[in-house]
């Protein structure tokens, strides 16, 4: 992709601020389009970025002469656009681990949202949600701003606050933990930057002046993928997070964007609105003359794929609700 914007500039610098900031960022020729860091315990490099972006792809060069007894980890290889690599005379390989399952909506032929409800819901689900699109718009006074390119910066700080209101309430409300909150100044010094420059769609709806759904959206050329969204639990009943998701497609469908990538993570939503199953993967890269460099991609190999063992066995989901608990008891 040319247009990745978890290779920009602008991701890497406040990536490594964050998370690196004392490890210097590298690239090899070998693998064109991402750079690296070195990890802090073992022999290899990861790319920029590690697991907190929504898809990655690379080009390998088996010519190249810089990756003498070398191994990376790239996270989160997007499955459906990452190209095939000819390796046949190369002493460069690569492991191919699937993880996450990622779903998408093809747009590419599609012209107008009534085409999308047609594909997603049947003859009596469909009328049942134009119906609750109705009801809300009766009920509140609904209006979308959508941010790309240009966002006050008052502004946007103040609707940051409130998307992460959203999701705090959202997750104690399903008695979950949530990974983003964590990171959150990281995204608040993310996003802002990406929205001028056209690599974040922040999509928000508001009740009057008052924001009740949003989502951050990253943009790959004619493609967005939704990273962060949340709505007002107020509004639960009325299905608001439906109609975010509504509207977005609206604007990409206006807006000539082929893809809707849902990204990783289960969700009843994710099923409605796409169409195509993917999966993320875990790629290592390594020097297939060197034993240690060798030895080193098995490892993480297996590391993987036993992480996946137990995330499809569900152990993971068992884990994040035990320790939401635990947590919530401590600090009573």
């Amino acid at each position: 992709m040319t247009n990745n914007p978890f290779t920009s500039h602008t991701y890497e610098s406040i990536w490594t601020k964050h998370f690196s900031c004392d490890s210097k960022i590298r690239s090899f020729d070998a693998v064109k389009g991402l750079k690296f860091v070195r990890d802090n315990r073992f022999p290899f490099y990861v790319n920029a970025g590690k697991n907190q972006t929504n898809g990655m792809t690379y080009q390998l060069d088996g010519s190249a002469n810089d990756f003498k007894n070398k191994t990376v980890l790239i996270h989160d290889v997007l499955s459906y656009l990452q190209k095939e690599q000819d390796l046949k005379n190369s002493r460069i390989k690569v492991k191919t681990i699937p993880q996450y399952k990622g779903l998408y909506a093809n747009l590419s032929e599609v012209k107008s949202i009534d085409e999308v409800l047609v594909s997603c819901f049947s003859s009596k689900s469909r009328s049942r949600f134009r119906g609750r699109i109705r009801q809300i718009e009766a009920n509140f006074d609904i209006s979308q701003e959508v941010y790309f390119g240009e966002i006050d910066k008052d502004d946007y700080l103040k609707k940051m606050d409130v998307l992460k209101s959203f999701i705090v309430s959202r997750f104690e409300q399903r008695n979950e933990h949530n990974s983003v909150v964590p990171l959150w100044e990281f995204y608040v010094d993310l996003i802002y930057p990406l929205i001028l420059e056209k690599k974040v769609v922040f999509n928000v709806i508001n009740d009057g002046d008052t924001p009740i759904a949003m989502s951050i959206n990253f943009v790959y050329d004619d493609m967005v993928a939704i990273a962060i969204r949340s709505f007002d639990i107020s509004h639960y009943k009325y299905n608001i997070g439906n109609l975010e998701i509504y509207k977005l497609i609206e604007w990409c469908i206006d807006n000539g964007i082929n893809i809707l990538d849902f990204s990783k993570g289960k969700a009843d939503y994710k099923d409605r609105w796409s169409d195509t199953l993917y999966a993320f993967e875990c790629h290592v890269i390594y020097d297939s003359k060197s034993l240690i460099s060798t030895l080193t991609a098995n490892s993480i190999s297996s590391f993987y794929r036993t992480k996946q063992y137990l995330r499809d066995k569900n152990i993971n989901l068992w884990y994040t609700k035990v320790k939401f608990k635990f947590k919530k008891l401590l600090s009573k």
